[in-house]
């Protein structure tokens, strides 16, 4: 049976489907055998990904607690893990995040709605924080003797090749008996279907910095991106990692300014470039288009702007003041919009709600 606009059923059925939020999507899917079908379909998982309607914004950020008093103790600023839950962020109501976290350790992402924890004995979890379902992972026996992790880098996304995803660890290792960094990176490569891990040695550690306390990782079209700073003369570049054929690939990016401040993000359907030009003032957009950058537009000046974060949907995107603001830049005005979020420090992450199984047969517990 065919509706009015000529789309069958099932496909007008199938974009209502994909708007809807995974709470509601878990409960539709007793309703009957088609719809327990479509919303476990991998292709249905995958639209209902890259819906914008699915978008959210995760905050974290440290808030300071008041002295009572001058006799009182100094308290150290608590760090708070928040979503706000309205896609439109017209209502901005922060839901803590905290209780939920199924073991204590670095958070990482979200990558495609997805969570990595590395426990403090460098145990791995996945953590869908929409559906709660987690997974632990098998060990990795990295480490050899008189050695620690110095830093991790993390990726993870769909492999277009086989249709399983995957998480990427880039490890250096800091050898303490030579009290210096070791010379090789580490990485691993951990695939879901499976549930095992691949391990390579890959470039020197000295030849990137890798800026392991900002998660900076992007998926895009089959592979992770990282924008990283070559050690050698402090150039900008970015590092992929094509997940079905596993290898590294250098991309170098457009002539800007040693001076800008730079974040990668998806802009429309294209990997891109927020560039911050800090002798002007003024925000550039640079996409890239069958590996060329093209600058897409130039705004501002802006007045006290810190740096730019992420981009958001409709072509705004977010940045921190010089004032620990954060500020929505919006098209349809032109204007910044705060968000009048106190704290000393925060960071965002650009959540989009996952239907992606994780699920494990084993038990979590703090690591």
């Amino acid at each position: 049976m065919m509706t009015d606009n000529g789309d069958s059923l099932e496909e007008t059925l199938i974009e209502i489907l994909a708007k809807l939020p995974v709470k509601s999507l878990l409960r539709l899917r007793c309703v009957c055998k088609s719809w327990y079908t479509i919303i476990k379909d991998p292709i249905f998982i995958n639209k209902h990904l890259n819906n914008d309607k699915n978008i959210r914004l995760i905050v974290t950020y440290c808030k300071g607690v008041e002295k009572q008093n001058e006799l009182q103790e100094a308290v150290y600023p608590d760090e708070f893990f928040g979503l706000y839950s309205d896609e439109t962020l017209e209502h901005l109501s922060l839901i803590d995040l905290d209780p939920l976290k199924p073991i204590i350790g670095s958070l990482w992402g979200p990558y495609c709605g997805i969570f990595c924890i590395i426990g403090i004995t460098n145990l791995v979890s996945l953590w869908n924080l929409a559906t709660q379902e987690s997974r632990t992972l098998p060990k990795l026996a990295v480490l050899s003797q008189n050695t620690n992790v110095h830093s991790t880098d993390v990726g993870f996304g769909l492999d277009l090749m086989t249709n399983d995803y995957k998480l990427v660890l880039i490890m250096t290792f800091w050898d303490e008996k030579r009290n210096l960094l070791c010379e090789s990176c580490h990485v691993a490569v951990y695939t879901l279907g499976n549930n095992s891990w691949r391990e390579f040695e890959c470039f020197k550690s000295f030849h990137y910095y890798l800026p392991w306390l900002v998660d900076n990782t992007v998926y895009w079209n089959g592979a992770c991106y990282w924008l990283l700073e070559l050690k050698d003369d402090n150039n900008n570049l970015i590092l992929s990692f094509h997940l079905g054929e596993e290898e590294f690939q250098e991309v170098e990016g457009p002539r800007i300014s040693k001076s800008a401040k730079i974040t990668l993000g998806i802009h429309g359907e294209f990997l891109s470039l927020l560039v911050l030009d800090t002798m002007v003032d003024c925000f550039e957009i640079w996409v890239m288009e069958k590996r060329n950058w093209i600058k897409q537009l130039t705004l501002g000046p802006f007045t006290a702007i810190h740096r730019p974060l992420k981009f958001w949907k409709k072509g705004g995107f977010f940045v921190e003041s010089d004032f620990t603001q954060l500020l929505l830049y919006e098209p349809s005005t032109g204007e910044m919009r705060d968000f009048e979020l106190k704290c000393y420090w925060f960071g965002i992450d650009i959540y989009n709600e996952s239907l992606v199984t994780i699920k494990g047969g084993d038990n979590l517990s703090n690591e």
